[in-house]
């Protein structure tokens, strides 16, 4: 019965450690107070806490206590988790922040040829087909902008984007919310967008960037009322 508790104790404070609980003062609460809250023996404490200790996620300093120990690469992972998980308004109100900051160092700091990609991207999901297609070279088209900052950091950032904006609850809020109309208009901003870059005109890139977003916001927020297959949308989009 001990071992099977100092078991059950440890696994609970693995999963607490997890979640963050001691993250700020990174100090857990003594023998004592921990065996009280677990209505177990301090030896059985002493025995959970060894166990953790081992595995590497805690440390024992004598006369001061139990301490967790900084696993940046854990943190990160746990961050990451939360992150996933982030609404879509959340999602477009920070790349509203970062993206347009992101256009017009792209209008300075690309080579001719990053250039010349980026208005590759934005003329195949202009020309594609299929909705799988345009979101492909549109996710890509902004992809090669953010390449083009030559900022690791911002790169990063938009690999993050990139990883939520992934997941099945986005692809489902796109999937309602696209019709031929809409990607008219993005392909339509995309232009002015991708106009500004080529002529390295910062100010204008950020500003195009920032109606783009802006106009996304609104369409997923708005589910439209008719489907792909509607007429309408068929004989505007030819």
């Amino acid at each position: 019965m001990p071992k099977k508790a100092a078991y059950d104790v440890a696994l609970s404070l693995r999963r607490r450690i997890e979640k963050g609980e001691w993250r700020l003062t990174r100090r857990l609460p003594n023998e004592r107070e921990l065996a009280t809250e677990y209505g177990v023996a301090r030896n059985t404490i002493r025995a959970a806490i060894a166990a953790i200790v081992k595995d590497g996620a805690l440390s024992r300093q004598v006369g001061r206590g139990t301490f967790l120990v900084e696993d940046h690469r854990l943190e990160a992972r746990n961050l990451l988790d939360r992150l996933v998980g982030a609404s879509p308004m959340d999602m477009m109100a920070v790349r509203a922040i970062f993206e347009p900051r992101a256009a017009a160092l792209a209008a300075t700091q690309a080579s001719v040829g990053e250039l010349e990609a980026i208005a590759e991207a934005h003329a195949a999901a202009a020309n594609a087909l299929e909705a799988e297609a345009f979101e492909r070279w549109d996710a890509e088209l902004h992809q090669r902008i953010f390449a083009a900052t030559r900022n690791d950091l911002l790169c990063g950032l938009h690999e993050l984007f990139r990883l939520i904006r992934n997941q099945d609850l986005w692809k489902d809020i796109k999937r309602r919310s696209f019709t031929l109309a809409r990607r008219a208009r993005y392909c339509e901003e995309h232009e002015a967008l991708v106009s500004a870059l080529l002529r390295r005109d910062g100010a204008r890139a950020s500003q195009a960037m920032l109606i783009h977003l802006r106009t996304v916001e609104a369409n997923l927020t708005t589910v439209p009322s008719h489907g792909l297959e509607d007429p309408a949308m068929n004989s505007e989009a030819e």
